[in-house]
């Protein structure tokens, strides 16, 4: 079933999430989407990296990971959100936009139903960010909860998802729920740390640990060049060999690069796994807490920005489609999404494609103004 329209007015008493990917983001960070296409098909890092692991083409993995550190983990790492312009600043807006959308529905919710989820599978603080301006401009009261507690060392726990903040009258007569967004990242954030057998977060810094004198100099620059032509393929890239005297210096830049990629915060894009066992396990606790999530009655769950090329929350969202209350949009960028979308979910009728009313691109800026709308005379 598809519609171009999410009134937010008949979900006020839903149990209300949203799974944003990459697409919400794009105009301020890349997304993993590539120029190279196979049969009519644009591959995406994901589908490479998979490609690359199947032939067991480790230098060809590295440097897409070099590529993937570069180009899409750099620059949510250096971004600088105070002086923002252009259509980077209009990102932001949107996510601001998005935000106050959904605290006005709170606004109406009672009890310990004021919280919506936001599940993003982004590593950057855009939504952080907003609600700090939020705060700032102290219009509308509210919590932001991303699972952490503490002080200096600010350590995230899946826990405390389900912790939310009562305000009280100062005789104590009168209580009230303060709205609340609980904002998961499931996998992983660049402003998440490993400390000890716990995970902190610090969005004052992301992490760094991968130095630029470790990306290989010679290889990298060619095989960049190659990913972003848009006139080479996949058999082209799977042809790049590296011997002699030059295979030596590449695979000790490799070794480098890898030690230091793999303590990265953030699930690899190649079947999804972090390599850090309490990485691992938070990541796993999440996807628990989206199934939890989908599976309570009259739940909706709303997809923008989101491939669906990530198999673990592909299925898990699949698995709580058995719900028979549970209502799910998935937001296509393009219409001619929805026939690969559709061989995802054939079996389930509680799904609705939502696509641009005149079949133009999706975006967020339509998503905000036309898709996710309350009525008219309450805009």
């Amino acid at each position: 079933m598809m519609t171009s329209k999410i009134d937010l007015n008949d979900l006020h008493d839903k149990n209300i999430n949203y799974l944003i990917g990459a697409g919400a983001s794009a105009g301020l960070f890349p997304t993993l989407a590539l120029k190279i296409a196979t049969e009519g098909k644009f591959e995406t890092i994901e589908t490479l990296a998979t490609e690359f692991d199947s032939i067991n083409a480790k230098h060809l993995k590295s440097l897409l990971l070099m590529y993937y550190y570069e180009e899409c983990i750099k620059p949510v790492s250096l971004a600088d959100f105070a002086n923002l312009e252009g259509d980077k600043r209009a990102v932001i807006d949107n996510y601001r936009k998005f935000m106050k959308l959904n605290l006005e529905i709170l606004r109406r919710k009672r009890g310990f139903d004021r919280k919506i989820n936001f599940f993003t599978t982004n590593y950057d603080s855009c939504l952080a960010y907003v609600a700090d301006e939020l705060y700032e401009e102290k219009s509308v009261r509210f919590n932001i909860n991303d699972g952490s507690r503490g002080f200096h060392k600010k350590i995230v726990e899946a826990r405390n998802f389900d912790c939310m903040t009562t305000e009280s009258g100062i005789f104590d007569k009168n209580n009230e729920v303060q709205r609340q967004i609980n904002l998961i990242h499931l996998h992983g954030s660049a402003f998440w740390r490993k400390h000890k057998d716990t995970i902190i977060v610090d969005y004052s810094s992301a992490d760094q640990v991968v130095s630029d004198t470790s990306i290989d100099g010679m290889y990298y620059g060619d095989f960049k060049k190659m990913l972003e032509s848009g006139c080479h393929t996949v058999k082209q890239l799977c042809s790049i060999e590296i011997a002699g005297s030059q295979k030596v210096e590449f695979e000790r830049n490799q070794e480098e690069f890898l030690k230091k990629y793999n303590k990265l915060p953030i699930v690899n894009p190649t079947k999804w796994k972090f390599h850090e066992t309490v990485f691992e396990e938070h990541y796993y606790q999440m996807l628990r807490q989206l199934n939890y999530e989908l599976e309570k009655p009259n739940s909706v769950l709303i997809a923008f920005g989101f491939s669906f090329a990530d198999e673990h929350i592909r299925n898990l969202i699949k698995r709580s489609l058995t719900n028979p209350t549970l209502l799910v949009y998935i937001c296509c960028y393009s219409e001619t999404m929805i026939p690969e979308l559709q061989t995802y979910f054939s079996d389930f009728n509680n799904i609705k494609f939502v696509v641009h009313k005149e079949g133009n691109p999706l975006d967020f800026t339509y998503f905000n103004s036309h898709v996710l709308t309350l009525s008219e005379d309450e805009e």
